[in-house]
């Protein structure tokens, strides 16, 4: 019986839909400002498609020293955005039309760098945990 991890479909398959899937990804990233995604689902397609690939091709893709600095600079990220906007406002999480009016800008600029720590704490934590999970318990 053939072992899925061996199927030349599946393989080829995943090759495709790979550059697929990080442009959707990246997708849902970009508009999450303005309507539902962002960057925790961007970084659920970006962390799933990651696991799969490394399920299938028996291999890591990436070390899991590129993820563990990715969550690291996301919650660096978060940290900072936590700190700029009590500084600012007094709240840890303000409305971003608060720091410079009704500039529609500046506050989407704040909104796509909250995104993006979220993202890169998401993806960086869901590979992580998944290979966590599937590694044999000590002896």
């Amino acid at each position: 019986m053939m072992d899925l991890r061996d199927s030349p479909i599946l393989d080829a398959t995943l090759r495709l839909l790979l550059p697929f899937i990080v442009v959707f990804s990246f997708q849902l990233f970009s508009y999450g400002a303005n309507s539902p995604g962002g960057g925790f689902q961007a970084g659920v397609a970006f962390g799933t498609i990651v696991v799969v690939l490394d399920l299938v091709w028996r291999r890591r893709v990436y070390s899991d020293r590129l993820f563990e600095h990715m969550e690291l600079a996301g919650l660096g990220l978060l940290a900072v955005l936590l700190a700029l906007g009590w500084i600012q406002t007094g709240r840890p999480f303000p409305d971003p039309a608060a720091w410079i009016g009704p500039g529609l800008l500046f506050s989407n600029v704040l909104m796509w760098l909250l995104n993006l720590g979220i993202f890169l704490e998401v993806a960086g934590s869901i590979v992580l945990l998944v290979r966590r999970l599937m590694e044999p318990p000590p002896r």
